[in-house]
């Protein structure tokens, strides 16, 4: 069985250079763990969200706290899983809701010393370093709290509520960014069950 550690594990679709603190538009997928349906069901087209539902629903709307630079655009709960579309402003933009800053913000990515390390070093180092950008402190503190608050309603502690990772997509253009919200807008009516 050990000789197949690691073969099959899925690469990550995140951009290896790219500063996720950068001012642009995100797109992030998130699904439930075993695409499970927790949060709820669609019936005729309209999302019906379930009591954890509702608490995914809740946090979403709090994303602007957490740092003063995201923005809150589209954004949907499914059954098994959450489309949201977050903005981060300009570097100096401040959304007037959230205190928190870029104090603890790792700085340009490609400030990074990377040309004297081994390929290993060099992931390993942007890992380091990824984990202090805001997308992903977003993401990290919207899973944390939501799953916090639906175990205590399920009583059933350290239990997973999302899957280990999740899709982002870095929005490049207008038209993509008006593609990907009218995608989120539809989700409801164009949802399959599985």
């Amino acid at each position: 069985m050990s000789k197949y550690l690691g073969k099959y594990k899925n690469d990550s679709n995140r951009l290896r250079s790219w500063n996720y603190s950068s001012p642009g538009r995100y797109y992030i997928t998130i699904c439930t763990h075993n695409r499970e349906h927790l949060f709820g069901q669609v019936e005729n087209g309209n999302m019906i969200l379930s009591e954890y539902g509702e608490i995914v629903r809740s946090e979403i709307l709090k994303i602007p706290e957490y740092h003063k630079r995201a923005i809150l655009d589209e954004w949907i709960v499914m059954p098994d899983h959450v489309h949201l579309l977050i903005e981060l402003g300009t570097w100096n933009y401040e959304n007037g809701i959230s205190s928190i800053g870029d104090t603890d913000v790792v700085g340009k990515i490609h400030e990074i010393s990377l040309q004297s390390c081994s390929p290993n070093d060099q992931i390993k180092q942007y890992r380091a370093a990824r984990r202090k950008m805001i997308i992903f402190k977003i993401v990290g503190k919207f899973q944390m709290l939501t799953s916090k608050q639906i175990n205590i309603l399920r009583n059933s502690p350290g239990n997973t509520n999302w899957q280990h990772d999740y899709y982002d997509h870095v929005i490049r253009n207008y038209e993509s960014y008006i593609r990907i919200k009218q995608y989120i807008i539809n989700n409801p009516k164009n949802f399959r069950k599985n």
